[in-house]
């Protein structure tokens, strides 16, 4: 029992996920392509404010971050099948997938850690630029939104305690685009 309603909480949490992730806010005020990779770019940006979160945690360590991880590359590798890969394919796809995966959460820890450190954002900003927007120079603007938008968020969640982010299922807080 006490299984399956920890599995329930992992699956709601990345609902949330894949929700704000598939917002129209990104798409189009802050123009991102609306493309697989882009969406796979948002799914793992969110995650990596919940993992920063766990990792941050001053408690015992929680096999929440795991879970999520299973669940989200088992879903990436089922929307994979539903597209039509067979087995070798899904196999590639999913080692480019767990190598993007821990590329990113990487430098977006390294990032957000000299940020908070020492104020300088330059490594986030190269961080999101690269992964976000694709390098795409023409729509850096938007690129403090996003560390805004992170750092409000990880400290939300920082704020509250464990068990209120689990039920509100790591709720995002919006905030204002140009604010």
């Amino acid at each position: 029992m006490f299984f399956k309603r920890k599995n329930i909480q992992v699956h709601n949490i990345y609902q949330n996920i894949v929700e704000i992730s598939r917002s129209k806010f990104f798409y189009l005020n802050l123009r991102l392509q609306d493309n697989f990779e882009t969406r796979f770019d948002l799914i793992i940006f969110h995650a990596f404010l919940i993992f920063y979160y766990y990792k941050n945690l001053r408690q015992g360590k929680s096999s929440i971050s795991q879970e999520l991880f299973d669940f989200m590359f088992t879903d990436f590798e089922n929307n994979l099948r539903e597209m039509g890969f067979g087995d070798i394919a899904v196999n590639k796809k999913m080692k480019v997938f767990i190598t993007a995966f821990y590329g990113r959460i990487a430098q977006y820890s390294r990032g957000i850690d000299v940020y908070k450190t020492n104020g300088d954002k330059s490594l986030l900003q190269q961080t999101i630029l690269n992964n976000i927007y694709k390098g795409d120079q023409t729509l850096k603007h938007n690129i403090n939104y996003f560390i805004d938008y992170m750092t409000k968020n990880i400290d939300h969640f920082i704020e509250n305690e464990e068990s209120k982010n689990l039920k509100n299922n790591f709720y995002f807080i919006d905030i204002k685009y140009g604010a």
